[in-house]
């Protein structure tokens, strides 16, 4: 099926499509990991829409009534499918309506070969509940606030913020005692009594066009002389209170930003300075390996410097951040890229990442790198013994308590773990997931392969 829609409507050729199916055989087990529907999307010839090619479904778990293979995705619905088949770009969290007219939230992974962007994977989970909710309560707290605001000027002289509300010719009809402060903060130490909207206005936006905008909520920052300002403006049509505004002094929090902008870039140097101290240790490791002729101490420096890489790897993501943190899908790529450059053997292993990026602190990255590193490299050592080919996938999720990564791969499996106990892989693998990052490790193997999962607590 995914090679008739491919060659009906694509422009793929045949290598890339092989690719999209060998990556189909696995949609299934992502389903069932992140308990979503998974599709695979190809462009169409006119590359102004997409066509699905594959769809895994999670047990128990779908949303959808009828089989949607060989159905088109449309820009109107599915605007992040569209954008990441012709930009290449991965997106996350991008509210979509599905072919059944249910609303989703997709998070969008482009399929690439030979630098070329073939296919997009996607994860989908339902929302329409979640907007149902949110709604119902916004909608209760807009009006708490209307009334807050009318009837408890005790409630709303006390509140940090500076309120003001203006009616539908202009005219400032409310204010609290927070108000004053604002403006005299910035050198109005006038009352304020029956002034115009366009006179007090801190982003000098006139009432007007403020009426006329169709966002009923609008949020901007605004700096005046040495203070800065966090405006919300909120439209209340055909309302004879027409214009809620709220403004809150953000100075403090804007001294304190560029304050931890200053530290950052302190903190990435040194980050890069051990970057640089780390590729000098593995450039000596190498040319040492290059030299020897024992096997065994050749395998031992490789996969030290393996080892070292992996927190290179931190250490050069973290170096270019500006918090302290690090992209897990970047990180493991740049591992990936490692281990198969130092692999020069005959064998076709394809290794795959999929799922929903996250964040990981510095402070546990490298713990994580290493362990991640350590199951890709007991794959490729292991896995494939007396197999000319394989595949192995990594897959990354963040749940509301937990990051899950799993390292998936179609080898023979082991009967046991007798001698994996006493490998130092293993051994890295348990003291740093379980000890440092206080995590799960879930082992499954049999002869058509291993799955080892990573449950991390944030």
């Amino acid at each position: 099926m995914i090679k008739k829609i491919c060659k009906e409507y694509s422009n793929l050729n045949s290598e890339e499509i092989d690719k999209i199916i060998d990556i189909s055989k696995s949609l299934d087990l992502m389903a069932n990991f992140y308990e979503s529907d998974v599709f695979i999307d190809v462009l169409i010839k006119n590359q102004e829409e997409a066509i699905v090619v594959a769809h895994g479904k999670a047990k128990n778990k779908s949303i959808y009534k009828q089989n949607v293979v060989g159905k088109k995705a449309l820009n109107v619905n599915e605007p992040g499918v569209i954008n990441t088949l012709l930009t290449g770009n991965a997106s996350r969290d991008i509210k979509a309506l599905t072919q059944e007219y249910k609303l989703v939230k997709q998070s969008i992974q482009p399929i690439e070969l030979n630098n070329k962007t073939i296919a997009v994977l996607i994860v989908e989970k339902d929302i329409s509940k979640e907007l149902k909710n949110e709604f119902e309560t916004n909608k209760k707290e807009s009006r708490a606030l209307i009334n807050l605001i009318k009837h408890n000027s005790f409630i709303t002289d006390n509140l940090n913020a500076a309120i003001l509300i203006f009616d539908k010719y202009g005219n400032l009809k409310f204010k609290n005692k927070n108000t004053l402060k604002i403006y005299e903060s910035i050198g109005i130490n006038q009352e304020l009594e029956d002034v115009k909207y366009d006179d007090i206005s801190l982003d000098n936006e006139k009432f007007i066009n403020i009426i006329n905008n169709d966002k009923i909520e609008q949020i901007k920052e605004v700096r005046k002389n040495e203070c800065f300002f966090e405006v919300k403006t909120i439209i209340r049509k055909s309302e004879e209170l027409r214009v809620i505004q709220i403004i809150q002094d953000i100075t403090k929090l804007k001294e304190k930003e560029a304050e931890l902008v200053f530290k950052s870039i302190a903190v990435k140097e040194t980050h890069h300075r051990v970057k640089n101290n780390l590729q000098t240790v593995i450039s000596l490791l190498r040319k040492q390996s290059r030299l020897t002729d024992n096997e065994e101490v050749k395998i031992c420096l490789d996969n030290v410097t393996n080892r070292v890489f992996a927190i290179l790897s931190n250490h050069h993501l973290l170096s270019k951040q500006i918090d302290n943190s690090i992209s897990i899908t970047q990180a493991v790529n740049l591992l990936i890229s490692n281990i198969q450059g130092g692999y020069c053997d005959d064998k076709n292993i394809n290794i795959y990442i999929t799922g929903e990026d996250f964040k990981i602190n510095g402070d546990k990255s490298s713990a994580l790198l290493l362990a991640i590193n350590e199951a890709i490299q007991n794959c490729y050592d292991h896995a494939f013994e007396g197999k000319d080919s394989g595949n192995i996938q990594v897959l990354v999720n963040e749940e509301e308590n937990k990051k899950i990564i799993a390292i998936v791969d179609d080898g023979i499996g082991f009967k046991n773990d007798t001698e994996l106990k006493t490998n130092l892989g293993t051994f890295i693998i348990d003291g740093y997931i379980k000890q440092v990052l206080k995590g799960e490790i879930e082992k499954i193997s049999s002869d058509k392969g291993t799955k080892i999962i990573f449950k991390i607590p944030k």
